[in-house]
């Protein structure tokens, strides 16, 4: 069961803080959020503003029901529900949610930032806090409301989902703004170890106090000082009358889940190699989870769709599943995947735009925005297993190994076609632990001692001694290049880049804890190992995988800050905005792309002047176009 439905009352349990440790090698948690900074230093006029409601010059507010389930938010809540964006709405940190994306809470501002810019485990304060609107319980249509009208407020949280361990210094509170404008606390939570379930918690209004024409209710926590960490989170939050406290069922199914990739192994590879032999780089299924939050179960059809540059090139009906999702509970169900994708480009980067859809046949589903999720798959010049978001990092355990021996990291890939590496990009995270003068030597083997019954290490490539280099530029989050300063061709086989670093130290490399998506979610990687006492090892590797990229092809700039010419964005128009089905442009553009706030790429045209965007959730959305002269516009588009 991944939903679960206790009585309410408060909860405080007194755990000790602890990294998560595995033998030789550990994860960490990460001091600050690499998504928030790439937004907000790609769009610098960005600002959150709360979007009150007006009546004849009067400040209205919002009339029940109130519900958010953060499905249509990307990056930060919506600023028409709530007042503040302290919150960070994402998919990657919680564990099964009841739907798709959370509100996060942790120990950063909503610059993604470290509150009072300091990481110190032994200190506590205040931490993140989601502020609703103001929202009408006074009357309906100026039928006043009373305590019969039976008001209920209830929510779903998970402590620490995929995040690091809270304590007895944690909690998560909830507070109502009464009649005469004083926060009164209704509910809190103690710290825990993480969980595998989200909890439902159901309030019934019974207080005369709240109903008032400007109610409000707002979660806070209070946590230690260790950044992107001691998560709380959210979802499914739900204000209405005509309820029962002890109701706990919702007629609603939701997607969980990001589908799995395309490819069988990768989740990216360069586009020529795929084409070497497609059929075997593809995926036998597409795996996604589904929810089911009513009291019975349901019979749910899925379909699917992907298209490129505007063309579609694979797709299905709703399919029926052989199997019922059970009641209030979630299951993972697989799409047959795509006979054909080959043949598109051969370039360096192919962005096939994704969606998926679930449905019950003939029953009418309460929300249905939850329902369905565009994304893209690509293809870009290099191999990752990855999904570019890292929820811990990965490095040597300090405490536990000797302090004066080497260590080495070796992460496997396989190589389908001839091509010069160029390349090796790392994921680095800004550690609690300061290592950003510490040094290490990137290296690549083609095979390893012991491994595959290989007699020796083959050693074909060392840098010189270099330093971890912290990179938050545009969407690609904090990838950073190292350019390898010889020429070195690989052959198809299996080849290994990682590093040497001459003492112990957690170097703290992007940790992707969501390797294994809906099907294998603890899955572990088994392509990693290390070696410090002279021997390569994969045991004690905790479930996810390393954030390492080896780039092939040609040398380009890589990971770096957008540095083309950008035209001002009141040179190009766009209509309608706000837009629902379609988006018209005022000139033909060779290439556009739409970005959502988080900076992922979810629709790309070539040589359109209009848009499809219908399979686009409500939101804000950044387009990026390039007409034929090769000058660059980015502007804002509104879906509603």
């Amino acid at each position: 069961m991944i939903l679960k439905f206790p009585r309410v009352y408060v909860v405080i349990l007194f755990l000790y803080f602890s990294f998560t440790s595995f033998g030789q090698v550990k994860t960490y948690p990460i001091p600050l959020n690499a998504s928030i900074r790439s937004f907000l230093e790609t769009n610098t006029s960005y600002s959150f503003e709360s979007k009150t409601k007006n009546k004849f010059g009067q400040k209205d507010t919002l009339d029940l029901p109130f519900f958010d389930d953060f499905s249509e938010s990307h990056l930060y809540p919506d600023s028409s529900k709530w007042l503040n964006n302290q919150v960070y709405v994402n998919n990657h940190f919680p564990y099964h949610p009841p739907t798709i994306n959370v509100a996060t809470f942790d120990g950063l501002n909503a610059q993604g930032l470290p509150y009072n810019n300091t990481i110190n485990k032994d200190k506590s304060g205040p931490g993140d806090s989601l502020i609703s609107q103001p929202i009408n319980l006074k009357d309906s249509a100026g039928t006043p409301y009373t305590l019969q009208d039976s008001m209920v407020f209830s929510f779903f949280y998970q402590p620490n989902g995929l995040g690091y361990h809270l304590n007895n210094e944690d909690s998560l509170r909830l507070w109502f703004k009464s009649s005469n404008h004083i926060w009164i606390p209704i509910w809190s939570v103690g710290g825990q170890f993480s969980s595998n379930e989200f909890i439902h918690v159901s309030i019934p209004i019974v207080d005369e106090n709240y109903l008032h024409p400007s109610f409000q209710f707002m979660f806070t926590t209070f946590t230690r000082q260790v950044g992107n960490a001691n998560h709380w989170h959210l979802d499914y939050i739900y204000l209405d009358k005509d309820r029962s406290s002890s109701n706990k069922s919702y007629n609603d199914y939701a997607i969980q889940t990001t589908p799995s990739p395309l490819l069988k192994m990768y989740t990216q590879m360069p586009y020529s190699h795929f084409s070497v032999n497609p059929s075997s780089h593809m995926a036998d299924s597409i795996y996604i989870r589904l929810s089911n939050l009513y009291k019975e179960p349901k019979a749910l059809q899925l379909r699917h769709e992907a298209s490129f540059e505007g063309t579609t090139i694979g797709s299905s009906a709703f399919i029926n599943s052989t199997k019922n999702i059970g009641f209030q509970t979630s299951d993972i169900r697989d799409l047959p995947n795509y006979k054909d994708i080959s043949g598109l480009t051969n370039n360096s980067s192919v962005v096939i735009n994704r969606l998926v859809e679930v449905r019950e046949n003939g029953v009418a589903n309460e929300y249905k925005r939850n329902d369905s999720i565009v994304f893209t798959q690509e293809f870009h010049d290099f191999y990752a297993y990855d999904d570019g978001s890292a929820e811990q990092g990965f490095g040597f355990d300090q405490n536990t190994n000797p302090s004066n021996i080497q260590g080495e990291i070796a992460y496997g890939f396989d190589i389908y076609k001839e091509d010069t590496l160029n390349a090796i990009a790392t994921f680095f995270n800004e550690a609690v632990y300061d290592v950003s003068r510490k040094r290490f030597k990137y290296r690549i083997w083609k095979s390893l001692e012991g491994i595959d019954n290989m007699i020796e290490d083959e050693l074909i490539y060392e840098s010189e001694e270099l330093s971890p280099s912290y990179s938050s530029k545009n969407n690609w989050r904090t990838f950073t290049p190292h350019y390898l300063d010889t020429t070195l061709i690989l052959t198809p086989g299996r080849y290994y880049i990682g590093w040497w670093q001459g003492s112990m130290y957690n170097l703290n490399v992007g940790w992707d804890k969501n390797y294994g998506y809906a099907n294998k979610p603890n899955q572990i990687n088994q392509r990693i190992y290390f070696k410090t006492f002279g021997t390569w090892n994969n045991s004690d590797i905790p479930g996810g995988t390393l954030m390492m990229r080896p780039h092939f092809g040609s040398q380009k700039n890589l990971y770096t800050a957008q540095s083309k010419q950008i035209e001002p964005n009141n040179t190009v128009y766009i209509y309608p905005n706000p837009a629902h089905d379609m988006v018209y442009l005022s000139q033909e553009f060779e290439h556009v792309s739409i970005a959502d706030i988080q900076g992922n790429i979810m629709l790309e045209f070539r040589n359109s002047t209009n848009l499809k965007i219908s399979n686009l959730q409500a939101g804000i959305y950044i387009l990026y176009l390039e007409d034929k002269s090769k000058r660059f516009y980015t502007t804002k588009l509104i879906i509603q």
